[in-house]
């Protein structure tokens, strides 16, 4: 459905510079991390995945030295499901390749032509992309995670809850093979587009969450849940780790909630909390690297198995 409501203004892009400037008033200090390819890494960039709406769709590769198959993890970038881009995302990828993770920045369709579900259906056609390509990649087909930041955050625990939940597929290639996730790394994204206080403010200044999801909460509560991953969990729903900034903002309801009901289910979920932090943190040295040494912990252990660094 198009939006056609009175809506605040587009949010400039988000870009890692963007990033900085917000970070530095929390910290003066703060600072991007490195982008270089470690040794022993080989890169693909701009790998075509599907066609989506009309949509040329890509994604990077980052791979350790070695035979494998190694664990994959798809990294969904923020940006409000309306702007960023899968490039602000290869630090962290080429940081968790080093910990011997196959990382893929992806790229989804944003704005009008990624409204709920849309987005979500580029990125289940991204893992099934990585599954039935998976000899070649020297991926295990059993192993594939997901870390987003921001709306990429709440895109990835969407991925995630919706497990075998066909109606979320959407068209694209490889429906042969699942899109499944073992695994969900969700750094500062909402889970629950329903909570009362994102809808009051919803209701007082539209903004991303309503672009998103294409209609006012008052016209279409309903399409408001359908779009909120805690709706959906299940005994199939993958393992999360929910790494949260300090910031007021934005209004980010859900987390607790859904890590709360995963446990109940049986299924693994942490909440960790970086202290005096910005929204944007993981983009963000000094909140960069134990981000990605807790992200990589908790993908090693449901993706490989074990503790062990």
């Amino acid at each position: 459905m198009i939006l056609a409501l009175p809506l605040a203004a587009a949010p400039k892009p988000f870009t890692r510079e963007l990033a900085v400037e917000q970070a530095r008033e929390v910290d003066a200090a703060a600072e991007l991390p490195p982008d270089q390819l470690p040794d022993g890494m080989t890169a693909r960039e701009d790998v075509p995945y599907a066609i989506m709406g009309g949509v040329e769709l890509r994604l990077d590769l980052y791979r350790p030295s070695g035979d494998g198959p190694f664990p994959a993890v798809l990294i969904i970038h923020g940006g409000g499901w309306d702007t960023g881009e899968r490039a602000m995302e290869r630090p962290l990828a080429k940081r968790l390749a080093a910990s011997g993770f196959v990382t893929v920045p992806v790229s989804y369709r944003l704005g009008p032509a990624g409204r709920f579900p849309l987005a979500l259906h580029d990125l289940k056609a991204a893992v099934r992309w990585l599954r039935a390509h998976a000899s070649e990649l020297a991926i295990d087909p059993e192993a594939i995670g997901a870390v987003g930041g921001s709306a990429g955050g709440e895109l990835a625990a969407m991925l995630g809850a919706t497990n075998e939940i066909d109606r979320f597929e959407g068209d694209g290639p490889h429906r042969e093979v699942s899109s499944a996730v073992q695994a969900v790394v969700n750094i500062d994204g909402l889970v629950d587009f329903t909570g009362p206080e994102l809808l009051a403010q919803q209701r007082a200044t539209p903004s991303a969450p309503t672009r998103f999801i294409g209609v006012s909460c008052d016209d279409d509560l309903e399409a408001w849940r359908e779009a909120s991953p805690l709706t959906h969990l299940g005994l199939r729903s993958a393992p999360t780790l929910f790494v949260n900034s300090t910031g007021p903002a934005p209004i980010l309801p859900g987390r607790e909630e859904m890590s709360r009901r995963l446990t109940m289910m049986g299924i693994e979920s942490q909440i960790l909390t970086m202290e005096n932090s910005p929204h944007v943190f993981w983009l963000v040295e000094p909140w960069f690297t134990p981000t990605a040494d807790e992200t990589a912990r908790f993908l090693r252990k449901h993706l490989i198995g074990g503790d062990a660094e």
